[in-house]
């Protein structure tokens, strides 16, 4: 194989696939990159049989060829050449590869390609399309929720639902759920729930645009397919039985808050300063014209701070772990969140008052 190829490109893609490589594996392959020639482009592909990434970089192809290269080294050396064209020559005979850049040159061994898994490809599946913008911003508002104890797997990813056109998104780690709804253009589709683990909602999120391009999403039974932007991404699905989230969330509430998003964001960091270190828990109290937050730390001292709301219904008190309020604070994009509460031992709610359902519940704490 021998090809020229632009130094940026190429390293785009590297980065692009090395997002799907096995750091920690006992099958050697899955630490490198698979380089082969497609008519006038490369393909790059990394997996770690969970989930594969696949991508293509134009180039000048003047004999074609493969060959699986370590992604570790790779990276380094791309990233490092000057932006310039690369002449990348691989040896089939003993797996080799010689990169010229500049005056730059470097040889590095490889592994031939028939060892190096293909990804499965996603056939009869059902289809649907979302825009980019909207794919990630689903994902950044539950992404952060998904658990990440072992001994629960079907809690190791998110939950994902279409029906009456509308996409369904939720996550939990049992002390907190996420849950998002919004439309899209497809009235008469019906996707049942399928659980997409956490590594992929994760590798999307970093790999989504926010633009109004269109993600091609292909779900089947076990696998579920993600194509944009010349980049397709084929996760494993987790098996298992995710909870019923509709249960999780009270459908009614003795007191509704309107605040400020950003306001009670900033309040929240800075109480979460004198938080006890080892529970990071704040106390809120929800006063007739303001949302009271208090923090204690013995050794340390105290904090205090104070935001305005529009409060209905009861006055209350509440205790929280700061840093569970600020992961679903910093992902609404709202000017303005209602945080609904039915006493101090029952659940806490987060709701948007945009058009789009987005529902946070975290569970309170017991403070002292």
């Amino acid at each position: 194989m021998k090809l020229k190829v632009n130094q940026e490109d190429l390293y785009q893609g590297i980065q692009t696939t090395s997002k799907a490589v096995s750091s920690k594996t006992t099958l050697p392959i899955l630490s490198g990159i698979l380089l082969e020639t497609q008519d006038d482009k490369i393909k790059l592909v990394g997996t770690d049989l969970e989930i594969g990434i696949e991508c293509f970089v134009e180039a000048e192809i003047i004999s074609e060829g493969s060959i699986v290269l370590p992604a570790k080294y790779l990276t380094s050396i791309v990233r490092e050449l000057p932006s310039e064209e690369i002449i990348l020559t691989t040896e089939e005979s003993n797996n080799t590869a010689q990169i010229k850049c500049g005056n730059s040159q470097f040889n590095i061994h490889g592994s031939p390609t028939d060892e190096f898994p293909l990804l499965p490809e996603v056939e009869s599946g059902i289809n649907f399309s979302i825009s980019q913008e909207k794919l990630k911003a689903i994902i950044d508002q539950i992404e952060f929720a998904v658990s990440d104890d072992e001994s629960k797997p079907f809690l190791n990813g998110g939950l994902m639902l279409v029906e009456n056109g509308s996409i369904k998104v939720a996550s939990t780690d049992t002390y907190r759920l996420a849950y998002r709804e919004d439309k899209i253009d497809a009235p008469n589709l019906e996707v049942d729930e399928i659980i997409i683990p956490s590594k992929t909602l994760s590798e999307l999120s970093k790999l989504l645009s926010d633009s109004e391009d269109e993600v091609q999403i292909s779900i089947t039974e076990n696998q579920a397919l993600f194509n944009f932007s010349g980049i397709s991404i084929v996760s494993r699905l987790i098996e298992g039985q995710f909870p019923n989230y509709k249960q999780v969330i009270p459908d009614q509430n003795s007191t509704t808050a309107q605040v400020n998003k950003d306001r009670l964001l900033s309040a929240t960091k800075r109480a979460a300063l004198l938080a006890k270190q080892d529970s990071n828990i704040i106390k809120i109290n929800l006063k007739s014209d303001k949302l009271i937050i208090t923090a204690n730390t013995p050794e340390v001292g105290q904090a205090y701070e104070e935001v305005p709301i529009d409060l209905e219904g009861e006055e209350t008190e509440i205790a929280f772990n700061a840093r569970y309020l600020i992961d679903c604070l910093k992902v609404i994009s709202d000017e303005n969140v209602n945080l609904e509460l039915s006493g101090s031992l029952s659940p806490g709610v987060i709701k948007t008052t945009s058009e789009c359902e987005y529902i946070y519940v975290i569970m309170p704490v017991r403070s002292a």
